[in-house]
């Protein structure tokens, strides 16, 4: 391919005239890619680091547009419809076209000076057109502010925002009833720790999914549907000052999500890790505070079931019929014809089911981050001087839930939970309601930002986040159950409280703690029930001695994952035998593959193997637990007679999206890794639990960043993967090494520091 098209490298060095800036933009790149951009006004900084992003991501920017507009089938082909339907049904761009008209002055310049920056970085800072675009003979669309807020959107929608589990759980009811539903829902369990206070017990909240499907049954009757971040205080560092880490958990893509930058103005500056197709930095430091990201998950989703009228084009409320607004969308798909997708707009909003595989045609939508409003948030982080500004900063943030920690050079640390939260009329969420009843819906106002929960200073000294359920007084404000298994949160509030000299490599190695408490909890119930099986002594003896680690050299944590897949699969058969798929996480749509349940299969198993409740099997728990690990043992030996590590059982594979055929995946996808790990380890690599010997992961840490506030000098951040999206460039792959051994490049902050790392020089001047 190189020899056939050329490595097609960006212009890194030079001097080029652009349309779109005021004055002169330097960009200086370091040995990694990395740039530093300095700029007069805010609005040609921005304008640089969109210029970055084109020249280093162009394809990458071309499937978020064409997610967001609904047009990924144009240049794919029919296998992109079903995700094309699903964008033009739920409207991403209609809500981003819409919510321009909301943006405050500040705001507006921002995302247009960034989309100005992509559309010259690909036209002006690229020689020739980038491989994607040649293979797929298409040519880049030029990205528009109003393609940011759509990204916003979808960032939203896929971030696990409920709507799948809402649907999962329709599936299990209909499939099994609501006895099943009860058995192997994995509701958030009592005994995990909260977010605020990470070592203390979160109440149970069966009794709100109990209440929902009592009030489904009512109305339509029923026969036989993560991340880790944390802030440590000046008393538990060796420096005296606080440290900010962050290592977001997505998907192993290349390039990756995240995108390395430094910013600076005459006013402010800006280090961290953007996130591509928006000019905001989730992950970083402006020279005074720093902050980390990860999912919120308050459940800022719901779903309805609506009944169609006669005409098709209305829905049902109480005893009449309501007209919907009808949008005529046409979507293109490369080698074939036009197709005409007919979207229906309730008073909540959009009709999306018939664009997803389940069980009800009509199912509609109401989101937060569909309505119309500002978008602050991440877009004034460079402003930010105190936790109170930084708290000010979310008081409107329609976009993803997000888990914010902070820290700054005063001292101080804090955590706040931040995202539009819905008041419910009845309810909880928790699955699909029907859209007829009276109630069904929500408040027109919101739950004020300043009743979500945060905490500055902790006597503890530090705070922690790992997408688990956070502590609120009296529920109140309601922010939803789906929550995932606390360990991660457990492990990181044990260390931390339990060190006192923390710095940026014991930080680091945190990142990648292998601990299983899943198996800690489940050890002597599983030793119990193996304790008189000769035929698996060999089995037992191994697991006994095994520390729990699930490193990528260890046989017995194969062992044990093939076991927990089998055992997690019998259990859920035994009560919901029809629904099984939807249980271990099976998704509906390939925009979303997989639904949340299959990242809270932990705490589940967990309690159920500890509780042992009776009448769960024909047999004995411990004949269940016995037969699954005999066929683990033999489907372990039927992979290999000698044994096999977890590393290499489920080797980690970073893929791209032109990596799906042969022979690209030679060309774009990294790996096999011997990686660790698992769902809720604190160095996350989530196997599919419903096969975890493929090599497929479902999530990774997508970047990893510790940042010290007594010398940013010393901050280390790393991508799995590299700046660029071209795999003819340098900086496609080379972070990666430094990934797996847990370590990081430095983003130099000072004016010194920035001329002794630069490698490249290329200077913008307006046209």
């Amino acid at each position: 391919m190189r020899a056939l098209l050329g490595r097609r490298l960006p212009l890194l060095d030079g001097r080029v005239q652009v349309d779109g800036i005021d004055e002169k933009v330097d960009i200086r790149r370091d040995r990694f890619g990395i740039p530093h951009i300095a700029a007069a006004t805010s609005a040609d900084a921005f304008f640089g680091l969109g210029f970055c992003h084109g020249q280093d991501r162009p394809f990458q920017l071309e499937i978020l547009l064409r997610v967001g507009r609904g047009t990924l089938a144009e240049i794919v082909g029919a296998e992109a419809l079903p995700i094309d339907r699903l964008s033009r049904r739920i409207g991403f761009w209609r809500t981003a076209e819409s919510r321009m008209s909301q943006l405050g002055s500040e705001e507006r310049e921002a995302l247009e000076a960034y989309a100005a920056g992509i559309r010259q970085g690909v036209d002006k800072g690229l020689p020739r057109l980038p491989h994607p675009f040649v293979l797929l003979r298409a040519k880049p669309t030029p990205f528009e502010a109003a393609d940011s807020a759509a990204v916003l959107a979808v960032v939203a929608f896929t971030l696990q925002s409920n709507w799948d589990v809402e649907l999962a759980r329709l599936a299990i009811l209909t499939r099994d009833g609501p006895q099943a539903l009860a058995a192997v829902d994995p509701s958030y369990p009592e005994w995990h720790g909260t977010g605020d206070e990470p070592l203390a017990a979160a109440g149970p909240a069966l009794d709100r999914l109990t209440s929902d499907v009592h009030g489904l049954g009512d109305w339509v009757g029923m026969g036989s549907g993560g991340s880790n971040a944390w802030a440590v205080g000046p008393g538990k560092t060796r420096s005296g000052a606080a440290l900010v880490a962050n290592d977001p958990h997505l998907a192993p893509t290349l390039p990756p999500h995240w995108y390395l930058c430094h910013m600076e103005t005459p006013h402010w500056a800006l280090a961290g890790a953007s996130f591509v197709g928006s000019p905001g930095v989730p992950a970083g430091h402006n020279g005074r505070a720093a902050w980390g990201v990860t999912a919120g998950l308050i459940d800022n989703t719901d779903l309805y079931i609506e009944q169609l009228g006669p005409d098709g084009t209305s829905v049902r409320r109480g005893e009449e019929f309501e007209q919907c607004q009808v949008v005529e969308e046409q979507i293109s798909v490369k080698g074939g014809a036009s197709v005409t997708e007919t979207v229906l707009i309730t008073d909540r909003g959009p009709v999306i089911g018939p664009a997803l595989d389940a069980e009800h045609e009509a199912i509609s939508l109401q989101a937060t981050w569909l309505q119309p409003g500002q978008v602050n948030g991440l877009l004034g982080l460079h402003r930010v001087r105190s936790f109170e500004e930084f708290r000010t900063a979310f008081e409107s943030w329609p976009g993803a839930p997000l888990s914010m920690v902070y820290g700054d050079t005063s001292g101080t640390i804090g955590w706040q939970l931040v995202g539009d939260t819905p008041r419910r009329r009845t309810g909880s969420g928790t699955i699909p309601a029907p859209g007829w009843s009276p109630n069904a819906g929500w408040e027109d106002d919101l739950v004020p930002s300043r009743a979500l929960p945060a905490m500055v200073d902790p006597p503890h000294q530090f705070v922690a986040t790992a997408n688990n359920r956070p502590t609120v007084a009296d529920d109140d404000p309601y922010l939803g159950v789906d929550w995932i298994d606390g360990y991660r949160a457990s492990r990181i509030a044990s260390q931390l409280e339990a060190g006192n000299e923390w710095d940026v490599a014991t930080t680091m190695d945190l990142q990648l703690d292998r601990l299983s408490l899943v198996w800690e909890r489940m050890r002597q119930a599983v030793l119990d029930a193996l304790s008189d099986r000769a035929d698996l002594a060999e089995e037992a003896q191994a697991l006994a001695g095994w520390d729990g680690v699930v490193a990528p050299s260890s046989e017995e944590a194969s062992l044990f994952q093939l076991f927990f897949a089998d055992l997690d699969r019998a259990i859920v058969s035994a009560k919901a035998p029809r629904s099984v798929e939807w249980i271990l996480g099976k998704g509906f749509n390939p925009l979303v593959p997989h639904n949340m349940f299959a990242v809270r299969r932990g705490g589940f198993v967990a309690d159920l193997v500890t509780r042992q409740p009776a009448d769960w099997f024909p047999g004995s728990w411990a004949d269940q637990i016995a037969l699954s690990m005999d066929r683990a043992r033999r489907r372990l030996q039927a992979q290999q007679p000698d044994g096999r590590p977890w590393g290499t059982l489920r080797p980690l594979i970073l893929r791209h999206p032109l990596g799906s055929r042969q022979p690209m995946d030679r060309v774009y996808n990294l790996g096999p890794i011997a990686w660790g790990g698992d769902a809720n380890t604190v160095g996350q690599s989530a196997p599919d639990p419903a096969r975890p010997d493929s090599d497929v992961t479902l999530a990774i840490a997508s970047l990893r960043m510790v940042v010290d506030l007594s010398d940013f000098e010393k901050s280390r951040f790393v991508l799995p993967g590299g700046q660029s999206g071209n795999p003819f460039s340098r900086h496609y792959d080379d972070q990666l090494e430094m990934w797996t051994i847990g370590d990081g490049a430095p983003i130099a902050f000072s004016a010194q520091a920035v001329a002794a790392a630069t490698h490249h020089y290329l200077a913008l001047l307006p046209d």
